[in-house]
C-alpha cells in the first residue's frame, strides 16, 4: 500500500521515537515520511501495522507514533492522551 504516493519529506527514521523496526514497519505498510504517518495518523497507521504483525504490535508502538507525530518523546504524552489513544485502539 503506498500512501500519497510520494517519498518526498522528512524520513521517519530522523524522527523522535522511530528506530530500525519501526521505520521498517512503517515501510512495509506503505509509510516513508513522516509527513505521511501525520497525515493518516497514529491510530491509522497503528492498525496497519498490527494488521500485518497480529499479536506483536503494543502500547509502546502506538505510543511511539503519536509521539513521532508531536515531535516529542512518548513518555511526555500526558496520562489522559495515553489514555484517550488506548481506549481508541482497545487496548485496554
Amino acid at each position: 500500500m503506498v500512501v500519497g504516493g510520494s517519498t518526498r519529506g522528512t524520513p521517519t527514521e530522523r524522527a523522535v521515537n522511530i528506530g530500525p523496526v519501526l521505520s521498517e514497519r512503517l515501510r512495509s505498510v506503505g509509510i516513508d515520511t513522516l509527513e505521511q504517518l501525520k497525515q493518516l495518523g497514529s491510530l491509522q497507521v497503528w492498525s496497519m501495522i498490527a494488521d500485518q504483525t497480529p499479536g506483536e504490535e503494543c502500547v509502546h508502538t502506538l505510543l511511539a507514533l503519536e509521539g513521532a507525530i508531536r515531535a516529542t518523546r512518548w513518555t511526555a504524552i500526558g496520562q489522559n492522551e495515553r489514555n484517550r489513544l488506548l481506549d481508541a485502539a482497545g487496548l485496554r
